[in-house]
């Protein structure tokens, strides 16, 4: 995993039949990972921070709201969970290896289960997957990325 990255994108979530659409920036650095969300209108809706255990929401005021785990944090804060643990190593293609997982394939791409999520990547950009689909019970998941930035010195938190 390269010691920083920054990767703009738009994500789509329907939860029990409802949508939701926002799109972000993700800053990964070596001390944690920052993800600044907006609408599709370009309306700021919050940024999202994790680092080590903990997980932190501020809204489009700055008023904080911090949780140990991002799953439960986000569902609160965005109406949908976000496994963003996992997700900064899915955003490159990868498994988080600190966590068990399986691979397969499919025709539309490669195929990874972990933290109770179906991940299916398709699509390819500067050998980073370039549309991630997240699936479990309930719910789904779709991000299409776009213009990666990887180990460059301008990504600041």
């Amino acid at each position: 995993m390269p010691e920083r990255f920054e990767v703009d994108g738009r994500i789509a979530a329907k939860v029990d039949g409802e949508g939701y659409q926002a799109n972000f920036v993700w800053r990964h650095l070596q001390d944690g990972d920052a993800i600044d969300v907006q609408s599709p209108l370009g309306l700021t809706l919050g940024r999202m921070e994790l680092q080590g255990s903990t997980a932190r929401f501020f809204d489009r005021h700055g008023a904080l709201r911090a949780d140990g785990d991002m799953e439960r944090l986000t569902a609160r804060e965005l109406g949908w969970p976000l496994p963003a643990a996992g997700l900064r190593y899915w955003l490159l293609g990868l498994a988080d290896p600190d966590s068990p997982s399986s691979w397969s394939e499919n025709s539309e791409g490669r195929l990874l289960s972990q933290y109770g999520w179906q991940v299916e990547f398709t699509g390819a950009q500067n050998e980073a997957p370039s549309r991630l689909i997240l699936r479990r019970e309930g719910l789904e998941v779709r991000i299409a990325l776009h213009d990666w930035r990887i180990d460059t010195p301008s990504i600041k938190p």
